[in-house]
């Protein structure tokens, strides 16, 4: 059973494809349109595995799918590129006429001649208005056929210019004699020949300054985009192309895709106001000069779908009736930009499904797909890559052997053999610089980012890379975006996280900053409340953890805090990250011997604190717990049996706090009842 990143099977990914199929059937019986829509996406988020379903999708038109960072060395200008475009859309299609590009290869020929005359400026600007006034095509052929008799052989021609020459229909070159000597008989009195204007042409692209390159480049599109609209408005291309022809542009933000999407852009901006048959269709993993100025916030983008367009949903849930339009960019007309969301819960649940076929049945689970996507899903926050890397690598044990195990293998840190968290975090930031990557096991030991870059002495003074960290945990494509106590919080995948904190687990134990004991002291020194006792735990200082929420209950009994705050408190503290994480265990042994641990170091009194914060730092948590999205660990105890520990402890705290009081208790008693997926 081979698992892939499920690419157009989704829910996510078929919501996907009914927008792509509203796009490539234009409305209103016209297709034409000036659209560039934009979808970005981090690495892993399954960019190239949706244009390669969209590609099979419109295998009833002509399509052109060009990878932009994986193009030779010898593609560098835009030219370049739409040779590959036209290249593409000119492949055989059942059932309908070739696509015929005329003027776009009269004018690639005569780019591709070398010459050392002067460009002319004038000439380019005259074929620039005839293409605005429709005569592109018949006016192109007619120049190449000029061109071609002055040379008398295109030996010498670059292989490039070459590769116009198929381009140049039956069709065409079987126009009536009369036609050709006609439009012959308009140029020779041109204030310039036509073979001197294309020589010129070629000579401002080859020799000339950028804006003369930019220029030639951009009457060469407009002349491609020309053909495609006469292509589709003749008779017989109007009643057989019923479908836009589409251009898939992967890796958009690579310089060639960006300078590609600049020419296409200023080229469309001086055709006709119903534009062409083009579907333009770009991904990229950062945002590509096209779409900035983005007046966008973080995490905004992910409006583009209805689940997001109020709030962050809960990662758990299923969005019923879900739709998706990309947003308009500001000051940027025709262009749209959208990201891709993570997979929901539920869409992980249906990928788990088929597999669990092939599983030993987990012990004392009554769902098996709703808790085997409970945990690939807090592992992997959604992402499709690390959902996918998952689980494959469950197939890969005996048979015999437990899912729980397997998860634990799969995920432990070992010298010799990558995780699969290695493996997405390498695919997340492997471009990242070293340096820079170096400082991310600190960012990973704050409970968010931001607290991390305000701890001054996790950087150390006039640290030049805070500046590089800064700017990369604001790139909202690498970094996932949660609803934190009402607001919108940029952190770190999950599944990136926990490489992230084993690496530090697995650090010397000092008190650099590039340690674990290190990094969670300076953090809990410049922290208080909450996020000091958050630290604490982390550094297994259970006693100093357990005082803080202690005397916050104390506050709730005397009416000076709501047992709301508190709940929310505890709940904060548990997802500190366990200082075993690289190797995590059996969870109901780690449970036990900490508990022995503790000793006569905490109080009878505050004993049920303290074992609500190791049980609840071990174990799944409900969905509805306030901070579900901040950090979950389910390798401990994958099928929630310290959840009744939970549960024990909580009703134990309850009867000694007044009924108004204690309601939210009650309450978060009642949610450890219920089995967690």
């Amino acid at each position: 059973m081979a698992y892939q990143e499920w690419a157009g099977a989704s829910g996510r990914d078929l919501v996907l494809d009914d927008w792509f199929a509203r796009q490539l059937v234009a409305a209103s019986g016209s297709r034409h349109g000036r659209d560039v829509h934009v979808l970005l996406g981090g690495p892993g988020s399954g960019k190239s595995s949706l244009l390669a379903a969209f590609e099979e999708r419109a295998a009833n038109t002509y399509v052109a799918h060009i990878d932009c960072a994986g193009l030779p060395d010898g593609v560098r200008e835009p030219a370049d590129v739409v040779a590959r475009v036209a290249f593409q859309l000119s492949a055989e299609v059942p059932g309908l006429p070739p696509m015929q590009l005329p003027a776009y290869a009269a004018l690639r020929l005569a780019l591709a001649v070398r010459t050392d005359q002067a460009d002319r400026d004038t000439a380019l600007a005259e074929l620039s208005a005839a293409l605005d006034e429709g005569r592109g095509r018949e006016q192109s052929l007619d120049l190449y056929l000029s061109l071609a008799e002055k040379l008398g052989s295109l030996a010498g021609m670059p292989a490039w210019g070459l590769a116009a020459l198929p381009f140049l229909s039956e069709g065409m070159r079987r126009l009536q004699e009369h036609r050709v000597r006609r439009a012959l008989a308009r140029h020779v009195h041109a204030p310039a020949s036509p073979e001197d204007f294309l020589v010129g042409l070629g000579h401002g692209l080859q020799h000339g300054d950028d804006r003369q390159r930019r220029r030639a480049q951009e009457v060469l599109l407009r002349a491609f985009l020309d053909d495609l609209r006469r292509a589709y408005d003749t008779a017989k291309g109007h009643e057989l192309r019923t479908l836009r022809c589409l251009l898939l542009l992967d890796n958009a933000d690579d310089d060639r895709g960006q300078a590609f999407l600049d020419t296409l852009r200023t080229a469309r901006r001086g055709g006709p106001e119903d534009g062409d048959p083009l579907l333009v269709l770009a991904a990229a993993r950062s945002r590509p000069r096209l779409v900035e100025p983005l007046d966008v916030p973080a995490g905004r983008l992910l409006t583009c779908w209805s689940s997001y367009a109020e709030r962050t949903p809960d990662p758990y849930a299923e969005a019923d009736e879900e739709h998706f339009e990309p947003l308009d960019v500001r000051g940027r007309p025709h262009v749209r930009v959208a990201q891709l969301r993570p997979l929901t819960r539920a869409e992980v649940a249906e990928q788990c499904r088929p597999l669990l076929a092939h599983l030993p049945d987990p012990a004392g689970v009554r769902r098996p797909v709703d808790w085997l996507a409970r945990i690939v899903h807090d592992l992997t926050g959604g992402q499709p890559f690390a959902t996918a890397a998952v689980l494959r690598r469950l197939l890969r044990f005996d048979d015999e052997l437990p899912v729980d195990t397997r998860l634990r293998r799969i995920f432990t840190l070992a010298p010799h053999r990558p995780s699969v968290a290695e493996e997405a975090y390498e695919r997340l930031f492997g471009d990242v610089p070293a340096a820079v990557r170096a400082r991310l096991p600190r960012v990973a030991a704050a409970a968010v980012p931001v607290q991390a870059l305000a701890a001054d002495t996790l950087w150390g003074r006039g640290n030049h890379l805070l500046y590089q960290v800064t700017e990369l945990i604001g790139d909202e494509l690498r970094f996932d975006v949660v609803e934190l106590d009402g607001g919108d919080v940029l952190t770190v995948p999950p599944i990136a996280r926990r490489h992230l904190l084993q690496r530090l687990a697995r650090s010397e134990d000092s008190a650099e900053a590039g340690t674990w004991t290190g990094a969670h002291r300076r953090l809990r020194d410049a922290q208080r409340g909450r996020d000091a006792a958050y630290h604490h735990l982390a550094l297994g200082d259970v006693p100093a953890a357990t005082r803080f929420l202690h005397g916050l209950l104390q506050d709730v009994k005397e009416g000076g805090v709501h047992m709301a705050e508190w709940c929310r408190a505890l709940s904060w503290v548990q997802r500190a990250p366990h200082p075993r994480i690289a190797a995590p265990d059996d969870g109901t042994q780690e449970y036990e011997a900490a508990v022995e641990r503790l000793g006569t170091r905490v109080p009878a009194e505050q004993l049920p604190v303290a074992r609500l914060l190791i049980a609840g730092q071990l174990t799944v948590h409900p969905p509805a717990d306030p901070y579900a999205s901040l950090w979950s660990d389910p390798l401990w105890d994958p099928t929630a049996r310290l959840r009744t520990e939970i549960a024990v402890h909580l009703q134990q705290l309850s009867e000694d706090v007044p009924h108004l009081r204690g309601l939210p208790l009650h309450e978060r008693v009642q949610s450890y009842d219920k089995e967690p997926w």
